[in-house]
Protein backbone atom coordinates (compact mmCIF):
# COMPACT_ATOMS: atom_id res chain seq x y z
CA UNK A 1 0.00 0.00 0.00
CA UNK A 2 1.39 3.48 -0.94
CA UNK A 3 0.44 6.02 1.67
CA UNK A 4 -0.77 9.56 0.40
CA UNK A 5 2.00 10.83 3.05
CA UNK A 6 4.64 9.16 1.02
CA UNK A 7 2.82 9.84 -2.46
CA UNK A 8 2.75 13.53 -1.72
CA UNK A 9 6.32 13.89 -0.73
CA UNK A 10 6.89 15.89 -3.72
CA UNK A 11 4.14 18.15 -3.02
CA UNK A 12 4.09 20.53 -0.42
CA UNK A 13 2.00 19.75 2.92
CA UNK A 14 0.12 21.10 5.47
CA UNK A 15 2.98 21.54 8.01
CA UNK A 16 3.41 24.45 10.20
CA UNK A 17 4.68 27.67 8.82
CA UNK A 18 4.72 31.05 10.04
CA UNK A 19 1.96 32.78 8.60
CA UNK A 20 2.58 36.48 7.19
CA UNK A 21 0.13 38.66 8.75
CA UNK A 22 -2.62 40.08 6.84
CA UNK A 23 -1.18 43.36 5.02
CA UNK A 24 -2.97 46.40 4.58
CA UNK A 25 -4.13 48.06 1.31
CA UNK A 26 -1.67 48.40 -1.30
CA UNK A 27 0.82 45.85 0.17
CA UNK A 28 2.51 42.48 -0.74
CA UNK A 29 1.99 39.85 0.63
CA UNK A 30 4.41 36.78 0.00
CA UNK A 31 2.54 33.54 -0.12
CA UNK A 32 3.69 29.79 -0.15
CA UNK A 33 1.13 27.46 -0.79
CA UNK A 34 1.41 26.22 3.07
CA UNK A 35 0.49 30.01 4.15
CA UNK A 36 -2.48 30.52 2.00
CA UNK A 37 -3.94 27.14 3.67
CA UNK A 38 -3.23 28.50 7.05
CA UNK A 39 -4.79 32.01 6.13
CA UNK A 40 -7.69 30.04 4.57
CA UNK A 41 -8.36 28.40 8.01
CA UNK A 42 -8.10 31.70 9.98
CA UNK A 43 -9.56 34.02 7.60
CA UNK A 44 -11.89 32.48 4.86
CA UNK A 45 -16.13 34.21 5.77
CA UNK A 46 -17.28 31.36 4.40
CA UNK A 47 -15.64 28.40 6.44
CA UNK A 48 -15.78 30.35 9.79
CA UNK A 49 -19.45 31.02 8.64
CA UNK A 50 -19.68 26.86 8.62
CA UNK A 51 -17.56 26.32 12.27
CA UNK A 52 -20.53 28.18 13.94
CA UNK A 53 -22.41 25.18 12.97
CA UNK A 54 -20.85 23.56 16.11
CA UNK A 55 -22.05 25.64 18.52
CA UNK A 56 -25.46 25.32 17.35
CA UNK A 57 -25.45 21.56 17.94
CA UNK A 58 -23.85 22.16 21.22
CA UNK A 59 -26.57 24.18 21.76
CA UNK A 60 -28.97 22.20 20.49
CA UNK A 61 -27.43 19.06 23.16
CA UNK A 62 -27.27 21.38 26.16
CA UNK A 63 -31.49 22.13 25.31
CA UNK A 64 -31.80 18.14 25.32
CA UNK A 65 -30.42 17.53 28.39
CA UNK A 66 -33.10 19.89 29.89
CA UNK A 67 -36.66 18.99 30.99
CA UNK A 68 -38.65 19.69 28.13
CA UNK A 69 -41.80 20.75 30.63
CA UNK A 70 -41.80 23.58 32.96
CA UNK A 71 -43.69 23.36 36.24
CA UNK A 72 -47.37 24.56 35.73
CA UNK A 73 -48.99 26.29 38.92
CA UNK A 74 -53.01 27.13 39.21
CA UNK A 75 -55.09 28.76 42.22
CA UNK A 76 -58.52 28.89 42.28
CA UNK A 77 -59.45 31.91 44.08
CA UNK A 78 -62.59 31.77 45.95
CA UNK A 79 -65.66 33.27 45.13
CA UNK A 80 -69.38 32.98 45.96
CA UNK A 81 -71.13 29.78 44.68
CA UNK A 82 -75.02 28.93 44.93
CA UNK A 83 -76.98 30.27 47.52
CA UNK A 84 -74.07 32.90 48.78
CA UNK A 85 -71.66 30.39 49.96
CA UNK A 86 -68.25 30.24 49.35
CA UNK A 87 -65.95 28.07 46.83
CA UNK A 88 -62.93 26.33 48.54
CA UNK A 89 -59.06 27.96 47.79
CA UNK A 90 -57.29 25.47 45.58
CA UNK A 91 -53.82 25.68 44.61
CA UNK A 92 -51.99 22.95 42.27
CA UNK A 93 -48.51 22.70 41.52
CA UNK A 94 -47.66 20.35 38.70
CA UNK A 95 -44.91 18.44 36.74
CA UNK A 96 -45.10 16.66 33.40
CA UNK A 97 -42.65 13.68 32.76
CA UNK A 98 -41.57 11.98 30.32
CA UNK A 99 -41.58 8.65 31.36
CA UNK A 100 -40.86 6.23 27.96
CA UNK A 101 -37.06 7.17 27.27
CA UNK A 102 -38.09 10.22 25.54
CA UNK A 103 -35.49 12.52 27.18
CA UNK A 104 -32.44 9.76 27.01
CA UNK A 105 -33.25 9.43 23.08
CA UNK A 106 -33.28 12.89 22.01
CA UNK A 107 -29.75 13.68 24.01
CA UNK A 108 -28.81 10.76 22.55
CA UNK A 109 -29.96 12.34 18.83
CA UNK A 110 -28.01 16.00 19.73
CA UNK A 111 -25.10 13.77 20.55
CA UNK A 112 -25.09 12.44 16.89
CA UNK A 113 -26.11 15.76 15.82
CA UNK A 114 -23.05 17.55 16.84
CA UNK A 115 -20.65 14.62 15.75
CA UNK A 116 -22.12 15.34 12.22
CA UNK A 117 -21.97 18.80 12.54
CA UNK A 118 -18.05 18.51 13.91
CA UNK A 119 -17.60 16.43 11.06
CA UNK A 120 -19.11 18.62 8.28
CA UNK A 121 -17.22 21.27 9.76
CA UNK A 122 -13.87 19.05 8.97
CA UNK A 123 -15.07 18.45 5.85
CA UNK A 124 -15.62 22.10 5.08
CA UNK A 125 -12.19 23.21 6.15
CA UNK A 126 -10.88 20.12 3.74
CA UNK A 127 -12.59 21.76 1.12
CA UNK A 128 -11.63 25.07 1.54
CA UNK A 129 -8.01 23.87 1.82
CA UNK A 130 -8.14 21.99 -1.78
CA UNK A 131 -9.93 25.21 -2.89
CA UNK A 132 -7.47 27.51 -1.37
CA UNK A 133 -4.73 25.38 -2.75
CA UNK A 134 -5.78 24.93 -6.37
CA UNK A 135 -6.38 28.82 -6.56
CA UNK A 136 -3.03 28.78 -5.41
CA UNK A 137 -1.78 26.98 -7.92
CA UNK A 138 -3.44 28.09 -10.38
CA UNK A 139 -2.37 32.06 -10.12
CA UNK A 140 1.15 30.80 -9.96
CA UNK A 141 0.88 29.42 -13.00
CA UNK A 142 -0.58 32.39 -14.48
CA UNK A 143 1.88 34.28 -12.91
CA UNK A 144 4.70 32.69 -14.39
CA UNK A 145 2.58 32.01 -18.20
CA UNK A 146 2.91 35.83 -18.20
CA UNK A 147 6.38 36.17 -17.33
CA UNK A 148 6.45 33.73 -19.66
CA UNK A 149 4.51 36.25 -22.58
CA UNK A 150 6.42 39.23 -21.09
CA UNK A 151 9.97 37.98 -22.00
CA UNK A 152 9.13 36.62 -25.21
CA UNK A 153 7.70 40.53 -25.91
CA UNK A 154 10.97 41.94 -25.07
CA UNK A 155 12.47 39.25 -27.55
CA UNK A 156 9.96 40.31 -30.07
CA UNK A 157 10.72 43.97 -29.59
CA UNK A 158 13.95 43.50 -29.97
CA UNK A 159 13.84 41.28 -32.83
CA UNK A 160 11.14 43.73 -34.75
CA UNK A 161 14.21 46.93 -33.97
CA UNK A 162 16.61 44.52 -36.10
CA UNK A 163 14.14 43.89 -38.74
CA UNK A 164 13.58 47.78 -38.97
CA UNK A 165 17.18 48.29 -39.23
CA UNK A 166 17.24 45.85 -42.16
CA UNK A 167 14.35 47.24 -44.28
CA UNK A 168 15.94 50.26 -44.11
CA UNK A 169 19.19 48.92 -45.18
CA UNK A 170 17.34 47.13 -48.06
CA UNK A 171 18.28 43.58 -47.07
CA UNK A 172 14.81 42.14 -46.23
CA UNK A 173 11.57 43.02 -48.19
CA UNK A 174 8.58 44.80 -46.74
CA UNK A 175 6.34 41.67 -46.49
CA UNK A 176 9.18 40.02 -44.10
CA UNK A 177 9.57 43.62 -42.20
CA UNK A 178 5.25 43.54 -42.10
CA UNK A 179 5.06 39.61 -40.25
CA UNK A 180 7.70 41.04 -37.33
CA UNK A 181 5.27 44.17 -37.05
CA UNK A 182 2.37 41.95 -36.56
CA UNK A 183 4.22 39.50 -34.76
CA UNK A 184 4.70 42.06 -31.93
CA UNK A 185 1.39 43.02 -32.02
CA UNK A 186 0.24 39.75 -31.16
CA UNK A 187 2.82 39.43 -28.61
CA UNK A 188 1.42 42.62 -27.23
CA UNK A 189 -1.80 40.84 -27.01
CA UNK A 190 -0.54 37.80 -25.75
CA UNK A 191 1.10 39.82 -22.45
CA UNK A 192 -2.13 41.76 -21.87
CA UNK A 193 -4.60 38.48 -21.97
CA UNK A 194 -1.96 36.64 -19.74
CA UNK A 195 -2.50 40.17 -17.43
CA UNK A 196 -6.23 39.60 -17.06
CA UNK A 197 -5.82 35.25 -16.58
CA UNK A 198 -3.01 36.16 -13.57
CA UNK A 199 -5.26 38.92 -11.71
CA UNK A 200 -8.31 36.96 -12.01
CA UNK A 201 -6.62 34.14 -10.65
CA UNK A 202 -4.85 36.11 -7.88
CA UNK A 203 -8.27 37.88 -7.11
CA UNK A 204 -9.71 34.33 -6.60
CA UNK A 205 -6.59 33.55 -4.24
CA UNK A 206 -7.59 36.77 -2.33
CA UNK A 207 -10.83 35.80 -1.66
CA UNK A 208 -10.17 32.29 -0.77
CA UNK A 209 -7.92 33.31 2.05
CA UNK A 210 -9.73 36.25 3.05
CA UNK A 211 -7.93 39.24 1.94
CA UNK A 212 -9.05 42.41 0.37
CA UNK A 213 -8.56 42.55 -3.96
CA UNK A 214 -6.26 45.71 -2.79
CA UNK A 215 -3.74 43.10 -1.45
CA UNK A 216 -0.91 42.08 -3.94
CA UNK A 217 0.07 38.65 -3.70
CA UNK A 218 3.53 37.47 -4.42
CA UNK A 219 3.41 33.83 -4.64
CA UNK A 220 6.66 31.62 -4.10
CA UNK A 221 7.44 27.54 -4.53
CA UNK A 222 10.89 26.39 -4.87
CA UNK A 223 9.43 23.87 -6.84
CA UNK A 224 8.15 26.36 -9.89
CA UNK A 225 11.69 28.21 -9.86
CA UNK A 226 10.89 30.09 -13.48
CA UNK A 227 14.13 30.34 -15.74
CA UNK A 228 14.60 33.33 -17.95
CA UNK A 229 14.34 32.45 -21.59
CA UNK A 230 17.69 32.17 -23.72
CA UNK A 231 19.61 35.58 -24.69
CA UNK A 232 21.08 35.05 -28.14
CA UNK A 233 23.65 37.81 -26.92
CA UNK A 234 25.73 34.90 -25.23
CA UNK A 235 26.29 31.30 -25.90
CA UNK A 236 23.64 28.78 -24.81
CA UNK A 237 23.42 26.82 -21.69
CA UNK A 238 21.00 24.27 -20.94
CA UNK A 239 18.16 25.71 -19.14
CA UNK A 240 17.22 24.58 -15.67
CA UNK A 241 14.02 23.03 -15.18
CA UNK A 242 11.00 24.99 -13.88
CA UNK A 243 9.79 21.98 -11.48
CA UNK A 244 10.81 18.58 -10.89
CA UNK A 245 9.06 15.61 -12.34
CA UNK A 246 7.44 13.96 -9.57
CA UNK A 247 8.29 9.75 -9.86
CA UNK A 248 5.33 8.62 -8.48
CA UNK A 249 5.30 5.16 -7.07
CA UNK A 250 2.97 2.61 -8.39
CA UNK A 251 -0.45 3.88 -6.82
CA UNK A 252 -2.83 1.13 -5.51
CA UNK A 253 -6.50 2.31 -6.00
CA UNK A 254 -7.82 -0.37 -3.64
CA UNK A 255 -5.48 0.56 -0.51
CA UNK A 256 -6.11 4.20 -1.45
CA UNK A 257 -9.53 3.87 -1.65
CA UNK A 258 -9.88 2.00 1.98
CA UNK A 259 -7.83 4.90 3.57
CA UNK A 260 -9.89 7.41 2.32
CA UNK A 261 -12.87 5.52 3.40
CA UNK A 262 -11.40 5.59 7.32
CA UNK A 263 -10.97 8.86 7.45
CA UNK A 264 -13.18 11.38 4.94
CA UNK A 265 -14.77 13.82 7.20
CA UNK A 266 -18.20 13.99 4.89
CA UNK A 267 -18.37 10.52 4.82
CA UNK A 268 -18.40 10.72 8.65
CA UNK A 269 -20.99 12.84 8.57
CA UNK A 270 -23.38 10.60 6.86
CA UNK A 271 -22.71 7.63 8.39
CA UNK A 272 -23.63 9.31 11.70
CA UNK A 273 -26.84 11.29 10.33
CA UNK A 274 -27.99 7.80 9.82
CA UNK A 275 -27.40 7.02 13.22
CA UNK A 276 -29.15 10.17 14.29
CA UNK A 277 -32.14 9.50 11.68
CA UNK A 278 -32.53 6.37 13.25
CA UNK A 279 -32.69 7.84 16.83
CA UNK A 280 -35.49 10.88 15.89
CA UNK A 281 -37.39 7.97 14.23
CA UNK A 282 -37.16 5.70 17.63
CA UNK A 283 -38.07 9.37 19.48
CA UNK A 284 -41.15 10.17 17.21
CA UNK A 285 -42.29 6.90 18.51
CA UNK A 286 -42.04 7.43 22.00
CA UNK A 287 -43.62 10.67 22.02
CA UNK A 288 -46.68 9.03 20.36
CA UNK A 289 -47.24 7.63 23.95
CA UNK A 290 -48.39 9.62 27.34
CA UNK A 291 -46.67 11.34 30.01
CA UNK A 292 -47.69 10.91 33.44
CA UNK A 293 -48.41 14.61 35.53
CA UNK A 294 -47.23 14.54 39.00
CA UNK A 295 -48.22 17.43 41.48
CA UNK A 296 -49.35 19.23 44.74
CA UNK A 297 -52.74 19.66 46.14
CA UNK A 298 -53.38 22.43 48.44
CA UNK A 299 -57.47 23.03 49.54
CA UNK A 300 -59.00 25.41 52.23
CA UNK A 301 -62.30 25.30 52.66
CA UNK A 302 -63.93 28.76 53.61
CA UNK A 303 -64.47 29.12 57.29
CA UNK A 304 -61.93 26.51 58.33
CA UNK A 305 -58.45 27.28 59.78
CA UNK A 306 -56.42 24.12 58.00
CA UNK A 307 -55.22 23.72 54.38
CA UNK A 308 -55.52 20.14 53.38
CA UNK A 309 -52.68 19.33 51.00
CA UNK A 310 -52.45 15.87 49.08
CA UNK A 311 -50.89 14.82 45.93
CA UNK A 312 -52.45 15.05 42.43
CA UNK A 313 -51.93 12.52 39.53
CA UNK A 314 -52.24 13.53 36.01
CA UNK A 315 -52.53 12.04 32.37
CA UNK A 316 -51.65 13.23 28.89
CA UNK A 317 -54.19 11.54 26.70
CA UNK A 318 -52.93 11.31 23.07
CA UNK A 319 -56.33 10.76 21.62
CA UNK A 320 -55.71 12.69 18.70
CA UNK A 321 -52.10 13.91 17.91
CA UNK A 322 -50.41 10.47 18.01
CA UNK A 323 -46.86 11.80 16.08
CA UNK A 324 -48.29 9.90 12.89
CA UNK A 325 -47.11 13.05 10.45
CA UNK A 326 -43.64 13.00 12.76
CA UNK A 327 -42.98 9.08 12.83
CA UNK A 328 -43.65 9.45 8.78
CA UNK A 329 -41.30 12.39 8.22
CA UNK A 330 -38.57 10.60 10.00
CA UNK A 331 -38.56 7.46 8.30
CA UNK A 332 -38.41 9.42 5.44
CA UNK A 333 -35.29 10.92 6.79
CA UNK A 334 -33.40 7.79 7.97
CA UNK A 335 -34.45 6.55 4.43
CA UNK A 336 -32.54 9.74 2.82
CA UNK A 337 -29.91 9.46 5.45
CA UNK A 338 -29.20 5.99 4.35
CA UNK A 339 -28.97 7.13 0.23
CA UNK A 340 -26.86 9.93 1.43
CA UNK A 341 -24.27 7.69 2.62
CA UNK A 342 -24.58 5.44 0.16
CA UNK A 343 -24.12 8.09 -2.07
CA UNK A 344 -20.49 9.41 -0.33
CA UNK A 345 -19.06 6.15 -0.33
CA UNK A 346 -19.64 5.99 -3.92
CA UNK A 347 -18.42 9.46 -4.00
CA UNK A 348 -15.04 8.40 -2.25
CA UNK A 349 -14.26 5.98 -4.40
CA UNK A 350 -15.19 7.85 -7.42
CA UNK A 351 -12.97 10.46 -6.38
CA UNK A 352 -10.00 8.43 -5.73
CA UNK A 353 -10.49 6.66 -8.97
CA UNK A 354 -10.35 9.75 -11.03
CA UNK A 355 -7.43 11.98 -9.17
CA UNK A 356 -5.12 8.75 -9.37
CA UNK A 357 -5.86 8.66 -13.20
CA UNK A 358 -5.42 12.47 -13.69
CA UNK A 359 -2.18 12.59 -11.64
CA UNK A 360 -0.83 9.88 -13.86
CA UNK A 361 -1.41 11.83 -16.85
CA UNK A 362 -0.65 15.25 -15.55
CA UNK A 363 2.71 13.96 -14.28
CA UNK A 364 3.56 11.98 -17.81
CA UNK A 365 2.66 14.93 -19.86
CA UNK A 366 4.81 17.57 -17.77
CA UNK A 367 7.45 15.06 -18.10
CA UNK A 368 6.74 15.07 -22.21
CA UNK A 369 7.00 19.06 -21.86
CA UNK A 370 10.16 18.97 -19.96
CA UNK A 371 12.05 16.40 -22.11
CA UNK A 372 10.97 16.12 -25.46
CA UNK A 373 9.34 19.46 -25.60
CA UNK A 374 10.58 22.39 -23.86
CA UNK A 375 14.14 21.63 -23.60
CA UNK A 376 14.73 20.75 -27.25
CA UNK A 377 13.17 24.14 -28.19
CA UNK A 378 15.06 26.20 -26.09
CA UNK A 379 18.28 24.88 -27.26
CA UNK A 380 16.86 25.84 -31.07
CA UNK A 381 16.19 29.26 -29.53
CA UNK A 382 19.02 30.19 -28.09
CA UNK A 383 20.79 31.09 -30.90
CA UNK A 384 17.94 32.17 -33.21
CA UNK A 385 18.43 35.96 -33.05
CA UNK A 386 22.13 35.71 -34.10
CA UNK A 387 21.52 33.69 -36.94
CA UNK A 388 18.90 36.05 -38.15
CA UNK A 389 21.37 38.79 -38.54
CA UNK A 390 23.91 36.40 -39.87
CA UNK A 391 21.38 35.94 -42.63
CA UNK A 392 21.48 32.00 -41.80
CA UNK A 393 17.85 31.23 -41.15
CA UNK A 394 14.65 33.65 -42.59
CA UNK A 395 12.14 36.05 -40.87
CA UNK A 396 9.34 33.32 -41.47
CA UNK A 397 11.52 30.77 -39.88
CA UNK A 398 13.17 32.33 -36.96
CA UNK A 399 9.23 33.12 -36.12
CA UNK A 400 8.06 29.52 -35.97
CA UNK A 401 10.49 28.58 -34.10
CA UNK A 402 9.94 31.50 -31.35
CA UNK A 403 6.60 30.43 -31.04
CA UNK A 404 7.40 26.73 -30.79
CA UNK A 405 9.32 27.75 -28.12
CA UNK A 406 6.46 30.20 -26.40
CA UNK A 407 3.74 26.96 -26.67
CA UNK A 408 6.68 24.65 -25.20
CA UNK A 409 6.87 27.30 -22.16
CA UNK A 410 3.02 28.27 -22.00
CA UNK A 411 1.99 24.56 -22.51
CA UNK A 412 4.60 23.43 -20.02
CA UNK A 413 2.86 25.90 -16.96
CA UNK A 414 -0.87 24.42 -18.26
CA UNK A 415 0.39 20.51 -17.51
CA UNK A 416 2.37 22.19 -14.49
CA UNK A 417 -1.04 23.61 -12.83
CA UNK A 418 -2.62 20.31 -13.73
CA UNK A 419 -0.13 17.88 -12.20
CA UNK A 420 -0.20 20.20 -8.79
CA UNK A 421 -4.20 20.14 -9.00
CA UNK A 422 -4.29 16.49 -9.59
CA UNK A 423 -1.84 16.22 -6.57
CA UNK A 424 -4.14 18.29 -4.10
CA UNK A 425 -7.33 16.68 -5.44
CA UNK A 426 -5.73 13.21 -4.38
CA UNK A 427 -4.64 14.49 -0.90
CA UNK A 428 -8.22 15.75 -0.80
CA UNK A 429 -10.09 12.76 -1.71
CA UNK A 430 -7.55 10.64 0.81
CA UNK A 431 -8.82 13.07 3.94
CA UNK A 432 -5.23 13.73 3.76
CA UNK A 433 -5.92 17.49 3.61
CA UNK A 434 -8.47 17.35 6.54
CA UNK A 435 -7.21 19.32 9.82
CA UNK A 436 -7.40 17.63 13.01
CA UNK A 437 -10.25 18.88 15.12
CA UNK A 438 -10.59 18.95 18.85
CA UNK A 439 -14.39 17.53 18.94
CA UNK A 440 -13.70 13.89 17.57
CA UNK A 441 -15.18 14.01 14.29
CA UNK A 442 -13.79 10.99 13.51
CA UNK A 443 -15.55 8.72 16.30
CA UNK A 444 -18.56 8.09 13.98
CA UNK A 445 -15.96 6.30 11.93
CA UNK A 446 -16.31 3.36 14.22
CA UNK A 447 -20.51 2.96 12.53
CA UNK A 448 -19.35 1.77 9.48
Amino acid sequence: MVGTSALLAAAPTLAAQASPGSPGPGDSLVLTVNAARRLALTQNPTLLASRQDTAIARGGLQQARLLRFNPDFSAVAPGPGFGGSRNASEFTLMQELEVAGQRGLRIDAARFGLTRATAAVANASRLTLTDASIAFYRALSAQRRLQVTREVLELTERLLGAVRTQLREGEISILEANLAEIEFGRAQARVLSAQRDATSASLDLARLIGVGPSVALRLEDPAAAMPVLPDSARPAAPAAPAGPVVALPPLDIDSLTALALARRPDLAATVTGVRETETLVALSRREALPNLRFGVLAERNPGENRTRIGPAVGLSLPFFNRSQGLVTQRRAEARQALFLRDAARLQVRTDIATTVRALMAANAEVAVFEASVRQPARANSALLEAAFRAGKIALPTLLLLRNQLLDAELGYWQAWFARQEALTLLDAASGALTPPTDDGASSANSAR
